[in-house]
């Protein structure tokens, strides 16, 4: 061995004995981020609602945002980079569709079953609502004897409010929604007659969203609409006043578990948090979503009897119909 080369394995053996036995293990590596598809407008709202999940457990949580048509069908195509673990829709047209194609895994969740009532959730077990949204009709609040004439939506299509009424685009998913549930009561030939009834008796023609149909209520320009509750507490003006016709049609803010998802099992405790009593007491405080628990406190909202009220998977089922009955009825 050469002096040069002795010196080296010397100077190496003396390195590795001076290493400190006490060395701290290498970290842990940072959990995967749960990936959510989310068709929320409002793109920070969902992160600071996450933000306390990660602080609790650790789990980060990655929030992408997007038009709920475009985030169900990434999800269906299986495209989308990163690819979604959960998708969370604000409406059931979105979740149930794809539900519908395939593109969620059942939740196997008893806890989820535990707190939320059937009617709040997919009857074959691929999704769940998180929270729920009231069809409201509203009137200006300085004349609540409009609200008050009204007993059920079909009423707004009666000839002593002509040209009181105001709606918004068809297009909107609180109004197909509301005319899908027409269909599922009344079949699809008198839910027509109601709807052209409410075209008779518009004041103006439809408002392309519910925030320019509720300024129009305020200004008086228009004595009644239909609005969904979420838009309704978004206003946020004592100059408006809502009720809830009966029976309830509504709609849901929905989750479920993408069928490929790379984190099942973390994607399920997520959509479980979701539907626990502090995420759903922390959505009502922030957009006032009515909460899928009746033992969570709604501001004294009451809760709907289950034996009242439909499965939510019925607004979704008769979508289609309740577009087609629209553009029949010149409902734009």
């Amino acid at each position: 061995m050469t002096r040069i080369a002795a010196c080296l394995v010397a100077a190496l053996t003396l390195t590795a004995c001076e290493r400190p036995t006490n060395e701290p293990a290498a970290p842990e590596s940072r959990p995967e981020p749960v990936v959510v598809y989310a068709s929320y407008e409002d793109e920070n709202y969902l992160p600071s609602l996450f933000a306390k999940y990660t602080r609790d457990t650790g789990i980060p949580v990655t929030v992408r945002h997007r038009p709920e048509q475009q985030i169900v069908d990434e999800l269906i195509e299986k495209r989308g980079s990163p690819p979604a673990d959960v998708l969370l829709t604000r409406s059931v047209h979105g979740i149930w569709r794809a539900s519908d194609e395939g593109a969620l895994r059942p939740l196997q969740s008893q806890e989820i079953a535990r707190i939320v009532p059937g009617w709040l959730r997919d009857p074959d077990g691929y999704w769940t609502a998180i929270g729920f949204s009231p069809v409201h009709v509203v009137c200006n609040a300085d004349r609540p004897e409009d609200c008050d004439g009204i007993q059920a939506h079909a009423d707004l299509g009666k000839p002593e409010f002509q040209r009181r009424l105001c709606l918004s685009a068809s297009t909107l998913a609180v109004n197909r929604t509301l005319v899908a549930g027409l269909i599922a009561d009344h079949g699809p030939r008198q839910a027509e007659l109601i709807v052209r009834g409410w075209i008779d008796n518009l004041a103006l023609p439809p408002f392309e969203s519910e925030a320019a149909l509720l300024q129009a209520v305020e200004a008086g320009s228009c004595r009644l609409a239909v609005v969904s509750s979420l838009a309704f507490n978004r206003f946020n003006r004592p100059t408006v006043a809502a009720i809830w016709p009966q029976p309830g049609y509504f709609d849901i803010v929905a989750v479920g578990i993408n069928r490929h998802a790379r984190s099942p099992e973390a994607a399920r405790r997520l959509v479980e948090w979701l539907a626990s009593s502090e995420a759903m007491a922390a959505q009502f405080d922030a957009i006032r979503l009515r909460p899928v628990d009746a033992g969570v406190p709604a501001a004294g909202l009451p809760f709907p009897a289950p034996d009242e009220m439909r499965n939510a998977n019925v607004f979704a089922l008769y979508e289609a119909d309740a577009i087609k009955l629209a553009e029949r009825a010149r409902w734009y």
